[in-house]
């Protein structure tokens, strides 16, 4: 029998989303250890998370120091995983676990491609480069990941798919459960309101949604930006009447808003991964979803559970609204295809993925070095 695989995951913070996918690592008998960079931020607190003052075991705060190291007596043996560049800290700790030949590997996200994202592309090119030579791989958390990690310069038989898990979203007992008005479509926003989700895209293609199908509601939840903005943007468009800004979420009570809806929207400019469809597919609700969310082009089979559309394209999200509002049995068809997708994406489905992913990776090292040798 081979020995476990050992891990020590680097991350930004804790999240409820992450919580159970390294909970089912440990079930499968991995040895995880697990660095978090930074504590809950005062902005994320405000979203509805949970602060995580207290972690599991093998889970600990830390300083973005090397010294770090130290707090984990055997972390010359383990593989680490690193969520990639944007601090100097990351750099630095890649160099040195590359210099001390200490197996490693990439995991991240796509990245947005903003002007910002182009006067640091050296800076990306760079660590493509440290993976290419360095690292066991990359890990990608979703196609448009993997895209990216190419264009860095990593060697596509070199990256696995690994996305975000999460489990079966609960629904509070004493919550009531909510019947759909089958004449009456709902659809659901859920998440930070500002402009790289796309809330004001939403809202104009509500407007014109509202033009043919007035009976159509809306519910937008997450924090507003200073001066209830998005409230006195459908007040200006004259659509409050079908809206209801229901604001702040907290995590356990996310059930209890998708329970109010037929259809969730993440109509993102830019999402690097989107969870929220992860929870919503979670609670049978068909999807729509821009293609610059990651999550978009593995949770959405298009007109199977939902619709995809370009980013940005007003008039694609009104044609994908009005396909449930012309049929009021879609939705519910499509909320039943969610439910058969999200089961690949469970963290014990994702336990198993990443290690399938690492041995995988670690075996094709083991294949370049034997032939090096001979």
């Amino acid at each position: 029998m081979s020995a476990p695989l050992r891990l020590l995951v680097w991350t930004s913070i804790p999240t409820h989303h992450q919580s159970s996918f390294f909970a089912s690592l440990r079930t499968r008998g991995i040895d995880l250890i697990v660095h978090y960079l930074h504590h809950v931020t005062t902005d994320r607190l405000s979203m509805g998370w949970g602060a995580h003052e207290e972690l599991p075991r093998g889970e600990r705060y830390m300083e973005t120091s090397l010294r770090a190291l130290e707090l984990c007596a055997d972390w010359r043996e383990r593989i680490h995983i690193v969520p990639g560049y944007s601090q100097v800290f990351l750099l630095q700790l890649v160099w040195h676990l590359s210099d001390r030949r200490v197996p490693w590997v990439h995991w991240g996200e796509h990245s947005w491609p903003r002007p910002r994202a182009y006067l640091t592309y050296a800076i990306k090119r760079f660590y493509g480069q440290m993976v290419r030579r360095h690292a066991l791989g990359a890990l990608a958390i979703g196609d448009l990941a993997r895209e990216e990690f190419i264009r860095w310069g990593v060697p596509a038989d070199r990256i696995r798919f690994v996305p975000y898990a999460l489990p079966r979203v609960a629904v509070p007992a004493d919550d009531e459960p909510v019947e759909m008005p089958i004449e009456r479509p709902r659809f659901l926003y859920l998440g930070q309101l500002c402009p790289r989700k796309g809330v004001d895209l939403l809202l104009l293609a509500m407007r014109d949604v509202l033009a043919s199908h007035p009976g159509a509601r809306l519910e937008v939840a997450g924090r507003d930006q200073p001066g209830a903005y998005y409230e006195r943007m459908a007040e200006r468009l004259e659509i409050s009447h079908a809206i209801r800004f229901s604001g702040v979420v907290d995590a356990m009570r996310i059930g209890t808003v998708l329970q109010r809806c037929e259809v969730l929207i993440l109509p993102s400019r830019h999402d690097g991964w989107g969870v929220v469809l992860n929870e919503a597919a979670s609670l049978g609700k068909a999807l729509i979803a821009s293609d610059a969310c990651g999550a978009a082009h593995h949770l959405i089979e298009p007109e199977i559970n939902g619709f995809r559309f370009a980013a940005g394209d007003r008039s694609a999200l009104t044609t994908a609204m009005l396909a449930y509002c012309r049929s009021p049995a879609l939705a519910r068809r499509h909320g039943g295809e969610s439910l058969r997708i999200f089961e690949e994406f469970t963290p014990e489905r994702n336990a198993q993925r990443l290690e399938g992913a690492l041995l995988s990776l670690q075996s094709a090292a083991a294949t370049v070095s034997a032939a090096k040798v001979a």
